[in-house]
């Protein structure tokens, strides 16, 4: 495949989202991305997830691609030690505020994921939805379900890292309306049907400008692949911002590169075009 180098700027580090870049639609990875991580590797890149994922679930894709010892975990509010599946590195809201999140939205007929370190926090309703369709151990190794999660929360004064809600887009709306006006807040979305809430100035971009930075890497020697809103702040700070062909169309105006879609290859033929 035809490849570009940037004689003055030569990429050290590819920071890559999981869900719709490295895994297909299916949830699958293809064999082309785990030969192009190798492949980068061996040129001595490092290769880093970068997900909104519990550190649990993302620690298993990161070593089914061969990525590097550490990741991005919790859409930015975590930076992750792959083989001790530990945080060692969290931003998180203040409990009160993250206690308030979650009641706008635990009882509304959604699915709901409420991050609190490497800690899972489900609610019964979006337990039954999420335990048919998750297939790695890293999920059901952190999840912890209760029934009123934001009572736990207010009793244990947890940090909450992330709150991800996903369902009927009125009814997120609805939710929306009383946690909009929270502060000290930042939210974002994945597709249309869900939204994230995450600390003030906590996401994707900030977290991969940290980790570059204890690598000793610039961020214009980092590549980027994504493909959807929370991706943005990481595409808007390195090098070599590149979008997925499946993905958002205003992600794509961010990009340097569009590449081919999760299902076709992308990853791969970005990697193999860059590196």
């Amino acid at each position: 495949m035809e490849r570009e180098r940037d004689a003055e700027n030569m990429y050290r580090l590819i920071a890559l989202d999981l869900d719709g870049t490295v895994l297909t639609s299916q949830i699958d990875i293809l064999p082309s991305t785990v030969e192009a991580v190798a492949y980068a590797r061996s040129k001595g890149v490092k290769v880093v997830v970068c997900t909104g994922r519990i550190v649990g679930e993302a620690a298993v894709f990161s070593e089914e691609i061969g990525a590097s010892s550490l990741l991005i975990s919790a859409g930015g509010a975590a930076i992750s030690d792959v083989r001790n599946v530990r945080n060692v590195r969290e931003w998180a809201m203040p409990w009160d505020i993250g206690a308030q999140v979650v009641e706008a939205v635990q009882n509304r007929p959604v699915t709901v994921m409420i991050y609190v370190g490497d800690r899972l926090y489900l609610n019964p309703y979006s337990d039954e939805i999420l335990s048919s369709s998750k297939r790695t151990e890293g999920f059901w190794d952190s999840k912890v379900v209760l029934e009123d999660v934001a009572a736990a929360i207010r009793e244990h004064r947890f940090p909450v890292s992330k709150v991800f809600a996903r369902g009927d887009i009125h009814v997120l709306a609805e939710a929306l309306g009383e946690i909009n006006r929270l502060p000290g807040i930042h939210i974002t979305r994945s597709a249309e049907n869900n939204f994230e809430v995450m600390p003030a100035g906590v996401n994707k971009g900030t977290a991969l400008r940290q980790l570059a930075q204890v690598m000793g890497i610039t961020m214009e020697q980092v590549m980027a692949i994504g493909d959807s809103d929370n991706d943005t702040d990481m595409l808007k700070i390195v090098g070599m911002p590149v979008v997925m062909g499946n993905g958002d169309d205003a992600v794509k105006h961010l990009a340097r590169f569009v590449t081919d879609t999760n299902d076709n290859d992308g990853v791969a033929k970005a990697i193999y075009r860059f590196i």
